[in-house]
């Protein structure tokens, strides 16, 4: 007769590595798209910085590298006074300093004072609506100061927060769920059958479940407690799954 505990130990580890995997693919997507607005203000700050104003009109030119999808590149004075802005080109000229987000976070004086910052640059993180939405969505904008003409100006690009179509929203509910029924199954593990491996499933799966909701409902919570949390899960998985083949191979003829 198979050994049960032949069957039951592999495919633990299976599903172990395939959420880590998953994970992993989706952070590496969303540090990709990061990293792409990040060069996209960039670029736009070093063109200023050579051409001044007259580089206003290519930001605003539909399906370049600068303006395509969600995508665009906006310039504003530090005073908060708005120069550039190709998603609504009537909102320039308005002073934006006293702009908040969903919650009341001051961000028009978040942008101005990362980009009169030592650094000069770096990225400020809010509640703002998607396109065409009215609930608010987790939300990063790059700022860099730059200087040209006289003028000190900022130049921001911004993207939300990784997020399925409404279509999908079922699965990932799902998928909460069952993290939640594998946590939970863990802790069983643990605490009756004094499992250690147990705690591990235990505490991967409940991070798993806050990042997910983190990510499903806009919570406010900052990639810089989920990035740290999700960490925590990848060596809470890995320690479980050494337990998992340990406890297999030593009960193996």
């Amino acid at each position: 007769m198979i050994n049960k505990s032949h069957i039951v130990f592999p495919v633990l580890i299976v599903v172990l590595i395939s959420v880590l995997l998953v994970g992993y693919i989706g952070e590496a997507d969303q540090a990709n798209k990061r990293d792409a607005v990040r060069s996209l203000v960039l670029d736009a700050a070093a063109l200023i910085e050579d051409e001044g104003a007259s580089a206003y009109p290519a930001f605003r030119q539909d399906g370049s590298e600068w303006l395509h999808g969600d995508t665009y590149v906006f310039v504003w004075r530090t005073d908060g006074m708005r120069l550039v802005y190709p998603p609504d080109p009537s909102g320039e000229g308005q002073n934006m300093s006293a702009l908040v987000d969903a919650e009341g976070k001051p961000i028009g004086m978040l942008f101005i004072n990362t980009a009169l910052s030592g650094d000069g640059e770096g990225w400020v993180e809010y509640l703002w609506p998607r396109p065409g939405d009215t609930v608010p969505a987790a939300k990063q904008t790059y700022i860099k100061g730059v200087s040209t003409g006289g003028e000190s100006l900022l130049v921001g690009s911004g993207l939300y927060a990784a997020s399925a179509d409404d279509s999908m929203r079922p699965l990932q509910y799902l998928a909460i769920i069952m993290e939640s029924m594998i946590a939970a199954v863990g802790l069983l593990i643990a605490v009756r059958q004094k499992r250690l491996f147990g705690y591990g499933i235990f505490l991967t799966f409940a991070i798993y479940v806050f990042y997910d909701m983190a990510r499903l409902i806009p919570l406010g919570v900052s990639d810089a407690t989920l990035y740290p949390a999700f960490f925590v899960a990848t060596i809470s998985a890995l320690w479980a799954a050494i337990l998992i083949y340990r406890e297999w191979h030593e009960r193996s003829p």
